[in-house]
């Protein structure tokens, strides 16, 4: 199995992007969506991309974004755009067609018929990403909820996958253990209040997923 690749999500200012990418994380995630503690303008996503340390892997987290936004979003400087919402087969076609981001799409997992459709989107995407499925109440992710990932043993997604859901330290354990996949993506467990990322979590988090 290749080596283990971490992605912090939630991503709102420099100083955090630039310890993220000094502590060795793989990816950075900036949320697009109103509703969320973390999110960010593309505007204000490119001001922070362009001041980056080092080149990183830059993902725009977005919820059913009017495709209009696609190109702003590749133009804002990132190289991977998250659907966490309920984007359509075209949807991920015209991104394909019309930009050079690698495509990531997330999908909510509580029971085995939400892998029913996750094949129809091999071909139109780079990475799958596997989150708990959220209630009506709660937002398409950062729920800090974590799904059963026994219900993984019967598939094979034919995608790489980020693991997301609820991930902390201790269950990060179980799932480097029983090597569930190379990716993983965390958010609210390295905050210290909503939307706020605490930098010791942040070291720790890395620090376990690289083996250090």
């Amino acid at each position: 199995m290749e080596a283990n690749k971490i992605k912090i999500c939630g991503i709102k200012d420099l100083s955090i992007a630039n310890f993220c990418i000094e502590s060795d994380a793989d990816y950075l995630g900036f949320v697009s969506y109103k509703n969320s503690p973390r999110d960010i303008s593309f505007n204000d996503s490119k001001n922070i991309i362009s001041k980056l340390s080092k080149p990183i892997n830059t993902v725009a987290v977005t919820v059913n974004a009017d495709i209009s936004d696609i190109k702003e979003i590749e133009d804002s400087g990132f190289n991977h755009i998250q659907l966490h919402g309920s984007e359509s087969l075209d949807y991920l076609s015209s991104i394909k067609k019309s930009t050079k981001l690698k495509i990531i799409k997330a999908f909510g997992i509580s029971t085995q018929n939400d892998f029913d459709h996750i094949g129809d989107y091999i071909d139109l995407c780079d990475f799958f990403l596997l989150d708990a499925k959220p209630a009506k109440s709660e937002m398409p992710g950062g729920n800090a909820k974590k799904f059963d990932w026994g219900l993984l043993r019967d598939h094979n997604l034919g995608r790489k996958f980020f693991l997301s859901g609820g991930l902390d330290m201790g269950n990060l354990e179980i799932a480097l253990k029983n090597n569930i996949t190379s990716f993983f993506d965390v958010s609210s467990s390295v905050e210290s209040s909503p939307g706020v990322k605490d930098k010791i979590k942040i070291k720790e988090f890395i620090n376990k997923v690289k083996g250090k």
